[in-house]
């Protein structure tokens, strides 16, 4: 496996896709049941010790890595890393499928003009968002099948910064990605960052065009979200050796099978 030491020539020309988000935990006690019989995932238990876990073959796995000696994962509102996200064709049939199983799940809501979206957390802690590919009041149709596996992409993974500057060095000039969308809260103190490696034409190409939003939620791959906290006061907690929570991500080029690792020293400069 290669460290991230890509540049953006050499990602401009070929498309690349992330291909794993890693967790560290320090128990992989129903995880597996969680993300099979719950999210309706494809569930494996490779590498060795670890449980892998993605809604396509093709598509971005979940990783989880068991090591035993980490204290328990710790959500918090300054963590580097926040959560994953999960689209979905029809977020009604989602939650209801979520409650019916006993699963804690916040009511769904459009959140601004960014999307309809609920959050819950796995049995480790970690959150996840359930992302509505159109907004409130356009579900679609769900297939035959796990009513949430059948419909859903791994989408993103969302990661908090204050500097947005070095943020946008590491992402576009050092791994080549490309900003796809800007998308401000102010009244939160915050703004959404979309990353990924394609040449995709948006739909308009004003990068914080509201147009261009439900289209985003609906493409069938990964891609990096960055919450830029804004508040003068802002700082970035990132788990310490000892802290089960995010150890980075793994991403292929269209011309390789060889996978490049983007570990948590890779993203030190990050803050």
């Amino acid at each position: 496996m290669l460290t991230a030491q890509i540049t953006k020539q050499a990602t401009t020309s070929m498309t690349a896709r992330i291909s794993s988000i890693n967790l560290n935990v320090n128990s992989l006690d129903k995880i597996a049941d969680f993300y099979s019989n719950i999210l309706g995932m494809q569930v494996s238990n490779e590498p060795e010790d670890a449980v892998s876990c993605a809604f396509t073959t093709e598509g971005c796995k979940i990783t989880f890595n068991n090591k035993s000696d980490l204290t328990d994962y710790v959500a918090r509102d300054n963590g580097f890393y926040w959560k994953i996200g999960i689209t979905v064709k029809n977020l009604i049939v989602a939650s209801k499928y979520l409650k019916k199983n006993g699963i804690v799940v916040t009511e769904p809501r459009q959140f601004k003009d960014i999307g309809y979206m609920c959050h819950l957390r796995d049995p480790a802690g970690f959150s996840i968002e359930l992302l509505q590919c159109g907004f409130e009041g356009k579900e679609q149709p769900v297939p035959d099948g796990h009513p949430i596996g059948v419909q859903a992409t791994l989408a993103h993974i969302t990661l908090r910064v204050t500097d947005i500057i070095a943020a946008q060095q590491y992402f576009e000039h050092t791994l080549g990605m490309r900003l796809m969308s800007v998308q401000p809260v102010s009244d939160y103190h915050f703004c959404l960052y979309f990353y990924t490696w394609t040449d995709d034409t948006l739909p308009d190409p004003n990068l914080a065009s509201v147009k261009n939003r439900q289209w985003l939620w609906a493409r069938p791959y990964t891609l990096v979200e960055l919450q830029r906290l804004q508040a003068p006061d802002a700082t970035i907690h990132k788990a310490g050796p000892g802290e089960a929570g995010f150890n980075g991500f793994t991403f292929r080029t269209s011309t390789s099978e060889q996978l490049t690792e983007v570990s948590l020293s890779d993203l030190e400069t990050l803050e």
